[in-house]
């Protein structure tokens, strides 16, 4: 007759912080990668008709005058912000950071 095996107590290693072995924590290692960081004023839908009818001279209606600006890097949304006017350039000032929430 065979006998049951009893089984032991599982045993587990402590995972650290999760750095792997010789590698930094430090954002040092990616702070030059260079990001696309595109504002978006507005969005609005057309059909092709009506994108087929633009013109110089076209104005495309996208939103609300004076709402939030989109600030995208790499596509992904970052921040949200007012246009503001810095010298002869136009800027944008940051005024929500959505995935940063202050407590």
């Amino acid at each position: 007759m065979l006998e049951t095996p009893t089984p032991a107590p599982a045993q587990f290693t402590a995972f650290g912080d999760g750095t792997p072995p010789g590698a930094t924590a430090s954002l040092d290692v990616i702070a030059g990668v260079q990001l696309e960081i595109v504002v978006a004023l507005g969005r609005t839908k057309m059909n092709v008709q009506q994108l087929l009818q633009l013109r110089a001279g076209s104005v495309i209606e996208i939103g609300q005058a004076g709402g939030l600006v989109e600030v995208l890097a790499n596509g992904s949304l970052v921040a949200l912000g007012e246009v503001v006017v810095v010298g002869d350039d136009l800027g944008v000032r940051i005024v929500d950071i959505p995935h940063v929430r202050s407590s």
